[in-house]
């Protein structure tokens, strides 16, 4: 399957290792900003075990290993803030801890604080009326928030909810949303797409619908819906 795996890496085993996190703020968004900063770490052999920007902060997130380190904590520090584009380094070192949890980073969604958890815990939230009614309403409230455009792009934006890597056809009046996901039980994802796209489908489209069928292939499952006159 053709997407990547997005891991929130929320700890990183850090046993007979020196961990860090750098926090790096740049005073503009130009080409070249990550890879200079990367060159750096790579330059004194501190491996990157993970990547994160935010383009509205201007900031990048630097989780790394600098067990094999040729440099020290304060000349690294210094060789950052020579790029005219680094505007301050703040970062915080755990050495052969089992675990480093990045505390420096936090989870969001446009910019917003999201509580993550898992899909397969969900499986039993699905028995509740009021549960499925907060999946609905979200699919409602994340078409709202989007312009008039292409239904095949916009109804992606349930990917980034974690209903799998989605694709939709429409043929006889019928819309079908086809999710797909190695991770996932699929059942619990077919239940989370009816309630999510009937809300999403009803905002986007200005008319309720539906959910009329259901089918499943391999690592895939697809949900049929149909607009209400």
């Amino acid at each position: 399957m053709e997407v990547l795996y997005r891991d929130f890496a929320m700890s990183f085993e850090g046993k007979d290792k020196v961990l860090g996190e750098f926090l790096i703020k740049f005073t503009a968004d130009r080409p070249g900003i990550l890879a200079a900063l990367s060159n750096v770490f790579a330059d004194h052999g501190i491996n990157i075990l993970n990547i994160s920007v935010n383009r509205t902060q201007l900031l990048l997130h630097f989780v790394v290993d600098l067990t094999n380190t040729d440099t020290s904590l304060n000349d690294l520090e210094k060789e950052l803030k020579r790029f005219s584009f680094v505007e301050w380094v703040k970062y915080r070192i755990v050495e052969k801890e089992a675990f480093m949890v990045p505390s420096m980073i936090m989870p969001t969604f446009r910019d917003k604080q999201v509580l993550v958890i898992e899909l397969e815990r969900t499986k039993d939230l699905l028995t509740n009326p009021e549960f499925r009614r907060i999946i609905r309403e979200l699919g409602t409230y994340d078409a709202s928030l989007l312009r008039n455009s292409n239904l095949s792009e916009l109804i992606k934006m349930g990917q980034f909810r974690g209903l799998g890597k989605v694709v939709l056809t429409e043929r006889d009046g019928t819309i079908t949303i086809r999710s797909c996901s190695e991770l996932n039980d699929k059942h619990v994802m077919e239940e989370l797409m009816i309630e999510y796209y009937t809300g999403f489908l009803s905002q986007i489209l200005k008319s309720n619908v539906e959910a009329v069928g259901r089918s499943y292939e391999g690592d895939c499952v697809s949900i049929s819906f149909k607009v209400l006159k």
